[in-house]
């Protein structure tokens, strides 16, 4: 996915009307004095706001296939793997608290059939790797194979879905990277297989 600069800079500045005022306050008025453009200019950029949220979606999956991609590459264990997979996630949020609050808001996605799809087909991917680094670690011995994976990867997510929602309603009031990474490793205890 590539993006104009000033299409990321539009990205970036929905997100932020999203996150701190709403789904419904995103408006090419309310954009286009974010940004200090004219309305009419947004439009060289993008059709609708509808097109833009769809944008928005696109870069949250563009970031989060990199990083399973430079995951992947790094030849590291799969334990290592998921643990880099959800800290990137804490970092990533802990760094941009308004995509985190986007990202996790069911009202961008109730109403927009459209945008569901999209969202689900992110976190489809998010499963699917996430289930095969379960798989690989149940077989090689490191997770417990009495465990179905799908279920591994709902208390890992789920959990992450939780800190992160606790973290964003109490205004980012404790560290996001040290909760998460001593959560991930409580989680990692209880499925490891004790050598």
């Amino acid at each position: 996915m590539k993006l104009t600069d000033r299409q990321n800079e539009l990205v970036q500045a929905a997100i932020h009307i999203i996150a701190n005022k709403g789904y419904e306050k995103l408006t090419t008025k309310n954009l286009a004095a974010h940004i200090g453009v004219t309305e009419a200019a947004l439009y060289r950029h993008f059709k609708s706001k509808r097109e833009l949220v769809t944008m928005v979606l696109c870069y949250f999956e563009y970031i989060s296939c990199g990083v399973i991609s430079d995951i992947k590459a790094s030849n590291c264990s799969p334990l290592e793997c998921i643990n880099a997979f959800v800290m990137n996630r804490y970092e990533m949020f802990s760094d941009n608290p308004d995509l985190a609050k986007v990202m996790f808001s069911e009202e961008l996605f109730k109403n927009d059939t459209a945008f569901i799809s999209q969202y689900q087909s992110i976190m489809h991917i998010h499963k699917q790797e996430m289930e095969g680094f379960i798989q690989k670690a149940q077989s090689e011995g490191t997770i417990m194979p009495n465990v179905t994976p799908i279920h591994i990867f709902r208390i890992i997510i789920g959990s992450m879905r939780l800190i992160v929602s606790q973290w964003n309603m109490s205004g980012g009031a404790f560290d996001l990277k040290a909760e998460g990474k001593d959560l991930i490793e409580t989680i990692i205890k209880m499925i490891e297989v004790k050598q």
